[in-house]
């Protein structure tokens, strides 16, 4: 397990407007695929069949607190928040 956790929701109110595009947007960025722990041991990365938060998709979950209405064009952003954490 990396130092954080991220899961992304991928149920069918999440797939529906973008959950594998986010998913697909993370892996890219952190370099490992969903159930894996990024190289330099940070960020463990899941797909999770629902996180509860249908209204607010595609929802994310970093270290259990929610982000909602998650884009693929948000993950850059969130992925260099977790790389600069300690």
């Amino acid at each position: 397990m990396g130092e954080h956790l991220v899961e992304v929701c991928t149920n069918v109110s999440c797939a529906l407007v973008g959950a594998q595009q986010v998913l697909e947007a993370f892996e890219s960025g952190l370099g490992c695929h969903a159930g894996e722990t990024s190289a330099d041991g940070k960020v463990t990365l899941r797909a999770v069949e629902c996180l509860g938060g249908c209204g607010w998709a595609t929802i994310v979950a970093i270290d259990e607190h929610y982000r909602t209405h998650v884009k693929p064009d948000d993950v850059p952003a969130i992925v260099e928040e977790l790389a600069g954490d300690a």
